[in-house]
Parts: structure tokens; sequence; C-alpha cells
């Protein structure tokens, strides 16, 4: 992999997250995991105070176990690899990896790269900063059919789990590699 400026990074985030998916991972050599995601952002966002530097933004659930080393870690990775992948990001993305080394079941070589779990076979890697975390609240939403299709507990009528309810984290990105 080889290094690129932040100002060189021509995707499109809306095919690469929501069509193509992404790899997020988060924890140190020691300790890690992984998780498949369709929903994110790449923009920008308090441009000037992060040094011009656009941003990430992740929508995980708390449920998730990736998401404990989120919470953990001051940077993760997001990474992205052509469709010859795509029965990996589907095997990570629905194993747990509290229950099994969900990564030893795939073709996926982890790197460390600045001690942050990456990997070999990704044709770009984001690395990114955290700089924010919060929570998608109920009472936020003007569209409440959005509650229901992605929030309600199944067979519960008008129940909701707030744990159910996405973790937002937002990091500044300081490192962008592509494949050579």
């Amino acid at each position: 992999m080889k290094e690129i400026s932040i100002n060189e990074l021509n995707i499109n985030p809306s095919i690469m997250i929501g069509k193509e998916w992404m790899l997020i991972s988060a924890g140190n050599k020691d300790d890690f995991n992984c998780m498949t995601a369709s929903w994110g952002h790449i923009g920008a966002l308090w441009g000037k105070g992060l040094n011009g530097n656009p941003t990430v933004e992740l929508f995980v659930r708390p449920c998730r176990h990736t998401d404990k080393y989120l919470k953990e870690q001051e940077c993760f990775s997001l990474s992205f690899f052509s469709k010859e992948y795509n029965k990996d990001l589907l095997y990570l993305g629905s194993h747990s990896g509290k229950d099994e080394d969900k990564l030893s079941k795939t073709t996926l070589t982890p790197i460390f790269i600045d001690g942050i779990p990456c990997y070999k076979e990704a044709k770009l890697t984001i690395i990114a900063r955290k700089v924010y975390v919060g929570k998608i609240e109920k009472e936020g939403f003007v569209k409440k059919e959005i509650i229901d299709e992605y929030y309600k507990e199944s067979g519960n009528e008008g129940i909701y789990n707030n744990s159910s309810f996405h973790n937002v984290y937002i990091g500044e990105i300081v490192k962008i590699l592509v494949e050579e």
C-alpha cells in the first residue's frame, strides 16, 4: 500500500459505502475487531478546526462487538475492497468476533499501520482519529417511519429498544492508503 495526500482522494462515497460496503476496524495488534458496514458518510465538518481535513461518520449499533473497540481506541480504519472480497465482507458482517475468530474464516490478511488494523487486500484504506461520539436519539427523527423500519423490536409493535439506536462516531481523516 502507498500513502496518498488526503487531497487526492476522489471517490463516490454513496457507491463505495452504500453499495460496495466498507470494513470498519478498531483495536490494536493484540486485540482488534472488524465489521462490515453499508451506512456512513465521508465529507466535511469543522474543516478549519481539523486542519482542513475531511471527516468520516460511522453508525454502529451498541450491540456490535466492534462498538467496544471504537469506544476504547483513538483511531480506527475504514477499508474498501474489490468485488472479489464480497463473500468475506458478507461473512464479517454476519458473524461476531465475540463468538469466534471470524477473520480466520476469510481470505483477508490483517496488517497494522500506525498500530491500527487494516488489510493487505484493501484497494483503499482510510485511517481516522475520533473527534466526536454521540447517539441517534428517537426524539430526533422527523420522518418517524424510519424508526419503525430500522429500530422497532421484532414482534413487539410500538416497542423500541433504545440500545438498538446507533452510536455515531465522527473521525478526522488523518491518512489515506491505496493499493500499489
